[in-house]
């Protein structure tokens, strides 16, 4: 199995580009572009915003899991949990090294610690990504994202995605 399911502090936030997938085709294509596109970097693979509560942690490691069988490069995964601290405990018990749970729930600093204490790594945001949604169609701004660094940024103030290709994805 292929798959880094290790905290991501082993890695340089700069190097990881990560891809938010929806489903095993999207996740694979976001690899099988990162190859074709020659980028030699660490590829990210994030869940949709929230998925934790709609999706489920299975469904995730699940997911991974299956790319992972057929993936001919490494990668990280981390799963958003929302602001469900429940849900990143539960993905924490399941294994999950990497997740996202806002930073206003009460219980955040409770299940950060938790994590610290496992060696795993509790993101307050989503990181930079591309959204990469099927049809693919998408495909040709993949290849952009992988060969030159373009992505997608959330507009601060109304937590809107702002879809102008930018060259620095470093928020």
């Amino acid at each position: 199995m292929l798959t880094e399911n290790r905290p991501l502090f082993s890695y340089s936030s700069a190097s990881i580009r990560y891809v938010c997938v929806h489903d095993l085709a999207g996740a694979r294509m976001a690899l099988q572009v990162a190859d074709q596109a020659g980028y030699a970097g660490c590829v990210g693979l994030l869940s949709p915003q929230g998925a934790v509560a709609f999706m489920g942690v299975g469904w995730w490691q699940a997911l991974v899991s299956a790319v992972a069988e057929s993936a001919s490069r490494t990668f990280v995964h981390v799963l958003d949990c929302g602001s469900s601290p429940a849900g990143a405990l539960m993905a924490l018990r399941c294994g999950q090294q990497a997740a996202i749970l806002r930073p206003q729930n009460p219980q955040y600093e409770a299940v950060s610690a938790l994590y610290a204490q496992q060696k795993a790594e509790l993101l307050p945001q989503r990181p930079s990504s591309f959204n990469f949604i099927m049809p693919l169609s998408g495909i040709s701004s993949l290849v952009g994202y992988f060969a030159h660094g373009y992505c997608q940024h959330q507009h601060p103030e109304n937590n809107v995605p702002d879809t102008r290709q930018k060259k620095d994805c470093s928020i």
